[in-house]
């Protein structure tokens, strides 16, 4: 099986951020959607599939590619690291890291992490939890 997940990034070039694989697998289909618990003003499907290749491993378009505070520009190691590190302090407020349970059981754990982290960065103070 291990061979299998291999070859199925091979086509990419990248590979993604380890706690991602789940996530980008086909296979696994993606969670059923509760539509009150999503900001009206955010497409889950949109949040989900807008990411993009980097030298350290992907990272989704939405992520900031600079410091809000500074305004400097982040290489592309920094944010895939600082992208990494949100996801896990998220992981690890919903009581999820390290990542536990079966492959789609994870894969829906980090769409929802990946909603929250979309909520954060984006400026929707108001449906971050």
């Amino acid at each position: 099986m291990e061979k299998n997940r291999e070859d199925r990034f091979k086509t990419y070039g990248r590979r993604p951020d380890p706690l991602l694989e789940d996530f980008f697998d086909p296979e696994i289909p993606l969670p059923d959607i509760c539509w009150e618990t999503v900001p009206h003003s955010v497409n889950p499907y949109l949040v989900w599939e807008a990411y993009d290749e980097n030298v350290h491993g992907w990272v989704f378009l939405w992520y900031p590619t600079r410091d809000r505070i500074t305004g400097r520009s982040y290489g592309e190691f920094e944010r895939a690291q600082y992208f990494h590190n949100d996801l896990v302090r998220i992981l690890k407020e919903m009581h999820r890291w390290p990542l536990w349970g079966t492959r789609k059981h994870r894969k829906h754990t980090l769409a929802f992490a990946l909603l929250q982290l979309y909520a954060e960065v984006s400026d929707l103070w108001w449906c971050a939890v």
